[in-house]
């Protein structure tokens, strides 16, 4: 046994909570040689000195063909190396994540000579080399007490993309590994890194195909990812890994196990690091490991083709501290008090259609939509209201936020219309009209017809409030409605029908004609037109006001998820500081504390007692 296990959606060990920050390391002077160019020595010197920084885990990688040259030529002395390395480890009382079939690294492929560029997932030789290196690292890896878990590759989808795996490959590929690495490793936990395309993207390596695994683990640089990020200070930046964190929590237990920020100074990277990091744990993650520990002296491949890579560390190459590193400390110090914030279950459910991520199989299909995804739960955040995100059964929510959804399936229609005939609040908006429709018995009115001249469609008003629409940035043709069972709260300029409430079951459904979410991506567009103002009056139309509120959007509020909360982590995702008066509510009334945050900076409040 390993000693870890996951519970709850949290990690353990031997029975104790146990929270996860630490880095991603390369020796400095090896890089990516660390199995051939062997130097145990600087090894132990940075194991001791990452837990002396206050660290608890330490990731390194595995590259395969340092240790199977030829096939079914396994390296003793390699073999060795890693244990003695994970030995080390443990003497400095680090946990290890090893990331086992290491090719893909830092943008470029360090294969084995002898794969010849055939598939790790589709191919039978080479799923039967899979099976045996895996084997035989379990068996090396036996005895030791410093495992936390066995990453099954590091961005692996990258290595094999021609022909691609379908989702059902993948997942056949987890549980093969897996049951291999268990069964020479009783106990140990399996995960598999992947970058930001297992959700933003199409990729099929991701936390919806993660079922064999027991932690799923997300990569959160924004400099590679869709949506609109206008730099590694904007708000969008530092809130990217904790939507990965929620998005994934949705299907296991999430983990960060790769978090940094390129193409940046020294302070931008450290303010971004400390707002991701916090905003991550408190939003559940089990972990957060930051890339990497120290800048590489190495200049061998992959450097020798992407030099930059070799300037992203905590540390210089001389080994002195660069702020990141002030700014991971901190976050480590109170690791466990931000991870345990997050401990109840929200009201508020933002709902994952189960094809959201399908892709465009055919001319009759969508584009994916979890960038839709993304901009809601941004919406949310910065509207104050605590939510989950959901991907199946909906029982126990009181709203229910179906964001510009592109494809319902009848699983979809049937699981909402249950949370209806339960008497919850439904708000559904349109990213398509063919298929993300939910229907005129749902909605409570009828498709009249799209048109590609959008005049008199570009914003609608809800009372007194008014937000514009772009349709082009929201991928869809406008669409005029014409209300049947509902009644028409919100319309655009030429008078048709943008919000109609419709009473369904036992329930209330506010549909949205035009893809609200999804036409947010643009730069700019989320911060500057009051977008959350929409689901704060869908909450209040809902009777769920935000539990803790405050009046600055970009100062994130993640309650501690019970009735009445008594405690909150506090994150200015803004670039300046922020003082704001924290509204707990307490009945129709509010108890109101004073908080300053610094800019890109966090922490932690207390419920205060009542007076008297």
């Amino acid at each position: 046994m390993t000693g870890f296990t996951v519970r709850d959606g949290r990690l353990w060990r031997d029975g104790e909570r146990f929270v996860a920050v630490g880095v991603d390391y390369h020796p400095s002077g090896a890089g990516c040689r660390i199995w051939t160019d062997w130097d145990p020595a600087a090894i132990e010197r940075d194991l001791r000195e990452i837990a002396d920084a206050g660290f608890s885990v330490v990731r390194f990688f595995v590259f395969w063909r340092d240790f199977e040259p030829e096939p079914g030529r396994l390296l003793p002395e390699a073999l060795a190396r890693l244990r003695h390395t994970v030995e080390c480890a443990a003497s400095a009382g680090l946990a290890c994540v090893v990331s086992l079939f290491t090719i893909w690294m830092n943008g470029q492929l360090l294969d084995p000579a002898w794969r010849h560029g055939r598939s790790l997932f589709l191919d039978a030789d080479m799923l039967a080399r899979q099976e045996e290196f895996a084997a035989a690292v379990g068996r090396e890896l036996r005895g030791t007490t410093a495992l936390l878990a066995i990453d099954l590759g590091d961005e692996i989808g990258n290595v094999s993309p021609d022909p691609a795996p379908s989702a059902a490959d993948v997942a056949a590929w987890h549980h093969r590994l897996a049951t291999v690495l268990r069964r020479e490793l009783p106990g140990v936990l399996v995960t598999q890194a992947n970058d930001v395309s297992g959700v933003l993207g199409q990729s099929v390596f991701g936390p919806a195909n993660s079922a064999a695994l027991d932690m799923i683990s997300v990569h959160g640089f924004p400099t590679w990812s869709p949506g609109s990020i206008e730099s590694t200070t904007a708000y969008k930046a530092t809130s990217l890994a904790p939507f990965l964190v929620r998005f994934a929590a949705a299907y296991g237990v999430p983990f960060v196990d790769e978090l940094g920020a390129y193409g940046v100074d020294e302070e931008v990277a450290a303010h971004y690091l400390r707002a991701a990091a916090a905003s991550s744990l408190a939003n559940g993650a089990a972990g957060v490991l930051a890339w990497c520990w120290q800048d590489i002296a190495s200049v061998d491949e992959p450097y020798s083709r992407h030099p930059s890579e070799r300037f992203v560390g905590l540390r210089h190459l001389d080994g002195t501290a660069k702020p990141a590193l002030t700014a991971l400390r901190k976050v480590a110090g109170a690791a466990r008090e931000l991870s345990d914030v997050r401990r109840g279950r929200a009201r508020i459910a933002l709902y994952v259609p189960e094809r959201t991520r399908a892709g465009g199989a055919s001319y009759l299909d969508p584009e994916p939509g979890t960038l839709a995804t993304f901009y809601a739960h941004l919406l949310l955040k910065r509207a104050h209201l605590d939510a989950d995100i959901v991907s199946g059964d909906l029982d126990g929510y009181r709203l229910v936020v179906c964001p510009s959804a592109t494809m319902l399936t009848m699983t979809d229609l049937e699981r909402l219309r249950r949370h209806l005939d339960s008497g919850g609040f439904l708000f559904c908006s349109m990213g398509d009209r063919l298929h993300g429709f939910p229907g005129e018995d749902i909605a409570g009115a009828r498709l009249v017809d799209f048109s590609l001249l959008p005049d008199g469609k570009t914003g609608f008003r809800w009372d007194a409030d008014a937000w514009p629409v772009d349709w082009d940035a929201g991928r869809a043709p406008a669409v005029t409605v014409r209300t049947t069972t509902g009644t028409c709260l919100g319309r655009f300029g030429d008078g048709t029908p943008a919000l109609v409430l419709n009473e369904v079951g036992e329930g209330r459904v506010l549909f949205c004609a035009a893809p609200f979410e999804r036409q947010l991506d643009r730069p700019g567009r989320l911060t500057s037109g009051n977008a959350e103002h929409l689901y704060r009056r869908v909450a209040e139309l809902a009777g769920i006001p935000a539990d803790v509120d405050c009046a600055d959007p970009d100062v994130e509020i993640v309650p501690d998820g019970t009735d009445r909360p008594r405690r909150a982590a506090v994150i200015n995702h803004g670039t300046a500081p922020a003082r704001v008066d924290l509204a707990w509510r307490a009945g129709r009334r509010h108890v109101r504390v004073p908080v300053s945050v610094g800019a890109k900076d966090w922490c932690v409040v207390d419920r205060p007692a009542p007076a008297g």
